[in-house]
């Protein structure tokens, strides 16, 4: 049987997305393929990791994501690294040295090191590409899953009071565009995360109504997109954005940005919306709360989508992979 080592950053109680999304890989891959485990030691520096990481070399070696130096220690080892976005490498709030020190040990030197990349999107192939001069024909699209918790569950009718859902509060995430766009709607937002203090003080000095949840389990948020009326993921950046297939494995229509990897998940299948205009953001919600034909429509189409992201199928995806670099000569 192929074996396979899952290279992971050190544990968390709080955002495991990529923990997440592999250990789904996992359990769809038990009978098919050995999996070893490998978490990063928060107490060592990153090159004692790099040093115990090669002592867990195995046939095949994954590494899943913000851990890229680790493949430094795998070099000559056949070996796959999956790259979730660019969010931090393009962030201009970083000073030259951060960026210069994250271009080489987390990007750079890594590529060297490795076969395979695979990435969640062609957002973020086209900027591997473009950034580093990666080969096109060792880069491979595998869509994050969803989780199968996500059900469908009808919604009889809509809230008397709207209910707009947003997950995620960093400055990209964009809550500054929903509270400018709900300003003067009677409407509720729904936010898990952490709103920053002037958001806030905007949605008090707005009068609009919201809830903010933190902390929260993964039955915890499935409920949240159950009592949901529409589900808000305009984002300035995202590097996939699965709460836009979330929201429609749920069955909630979705608004989400007209740029990068949203537009690519969610056209055809979401209300696309310029994520900087305040007005098309608040047109798009009134849109769906008054048109009951097009918020119907929007929630079929959002199935038929969500449907290409099933957590079987995407592991089958990573099978391949495994067994591609597996039949190669070194």
């Amino acid at each position: 049987m192929l074996s396979v080592t899952y290279f992971y950053r050190e544990p968390r109680k709080t955002g495991v997305s990529i923990e997440g999304i592999f250990s789904l890989v996992e359990s769809c891959l038990k009978d098919k393929v050995e999996i070893k485990e490998f978490y990063c030691d928060g107490k060592l520096s990153r090159l004692q990791n790099i040093r115990l990481a090669k002592k867990h070399a195995n046939q095949i070696n994954h590494i899943t994501g913000d851990v890229n130096f680790l493949a430094m220690g795998l070099r000559g080892k056949k070996t796959i690294l999956t790259i979730h976005d660019f969010g931090f490498y393009e962030n201009p709030v970083h000073s030259k040295l951060v960026k210069l020190t994250y271009h080489l040990f987390w990007l750079y030197l890594p590529l060297k090191c490795v076969d395979i990349v695979t990435v969640v999107s062609e957002f973020t192939k086209e900027k591997l590409i473009r950034y580093f001069n990666f080969p096109e024909e060792r880069i491979r699209v595998i869509h994050d899953p969803v989780k199968p918790l996500f059900k469908p569950v009808q919604k009889e009718k809509m809230s008397d009071v709207p209910v707009v859902l947003m997950l995620g509060t960093g400055k990209h995430k964009n809550l500054d565009g929903l509270i400018a766009a709900a300003k003067g709607s009677n409407l509720h937002i729904d936010i898990i995360g952490w709103p920053a203090a002037d958001e806030l003080a905007r949605m008090k000095e707005y009068n609009i109504s919201f809830t903010v949840y933190n902390n929260l389990t993964d039955g915890q948020v499935y409920e949240r997109y159950v009592a949901c009326d529409i589900l808000f993921m305009a984002s300035l950046y995202e590097g996939f954005g699965m709460p836009i297939i979330e929201g429609q494995s749920v069955g909630r229509p979705v608004i989400t940005s007209n740029i990068g990897a949203m537009k690519e998940v969610g056209e055809g299948s979401a209300i696309m919306v310029d994520p900087y205009n305040a007005g098309e953001i608040k047109g798009a919600m009134l849109s769906l709360i008054n048109d009951g034909q097009l918020y119907n429509d929007t929630v079929a189409n959002g199935f038929k989508n969500a449907a290409k992201y099933n957590y079987e199928k995407i592991a089958e995806q990573y099978l391949e992979v495994y067994k591609e670099l597996a039949a190669k000569n070194k």
